[in-house]
């Protein structure tokens, strides 16, 4: 009776640690998406930061100024899109309104219509 106990306790804390070391992907409480890896944590330094998904942003992503990973938290804009825009506005000049990006290789009517809502040119 005893060995039952201690193998039901053993299998409960590894449920608890693999729940708390962030095995399980899902969401979090505020209902963040959250992207782990078993085999390769991220960091928890006060450098590493936590992307969110352009829709739950607060403020638009300015795609003049935006770096390569701010415009991959963009929904459908993955790193290949992202250096897409970058070079085409460093060849192009700024975008002067936010269709401008349909310009870019690979971005047509149904990606901008994924981001529209969260684009600006600034200004």
């Amino acid at each position: 009776m005893k060995i039952n106990s201690v193998v039901i306790m053993a299998c409960a804390c590894l449920i608890l640690a693999a729940f708390l070391g962030g095995l399980f992907v899902g969401r979090n409480m505020r209902g963040d998406e959250i992207q782990t890896s078993m085999l390769n944590f991220p960091s928890l330094s006060a450098s590493s930061s936590v992307s969110r998904p352009a829709s739950q942003q607060k403020e638009k992503i300015n795609i003049n100024t935006a770096d390569l990973h701010t415009l991959m938290t963009l929904e459908g804009i993955g790193e290949v899109y992202a250096q897409r825009i970058i070079d085409y506005r460093e060849a192009n000049g700024p975008f002067k309104k936010i269709e401008d990006i349909k310009n870019v290789p690979g971005i047509g009517e149904k990606r901008f219509e994924l981001i529209k809502n969260y684009i600006t040119v600034g200004g």
